[in-house]
């Protein structure tokens, strides 16, 4: 799937929803950005492991990390 986007004044990109939803990306997500050698951009969706969110959640029984590992897994 190939889409285009402007680079505003601001520096600011817009993600085509169609990209965003294929991706499982929301407001907030964040990205690292990298240059390759050939001065090609490489732009990836950072994702979260377990010891990210540890201590995030307030539940009134406990979770397995398996329980975690699925809510947290990219559909």
């Amino acid at each position: 799937m190939r889409q285009e986007s402007r680079l505003t004044a601001q520096g600011r990109l817009t993600i085509p929803a169609d990209i965003r939803k294929r991706a499982n990306l929301r407001a907030g997500s964040r990205f690292t950005w990298e240059v390759d050698p050939d001065g090609n951009i490489l732009l990836r969706p950072m994702r979260l492991g377990l010891s990210d969110v540890a201590g995030m959640f307030k539940l009134d029984h406990p979770l397995s990390a398996g329980d975690i590992r699925k809510a947290i897994s990219v559909r």
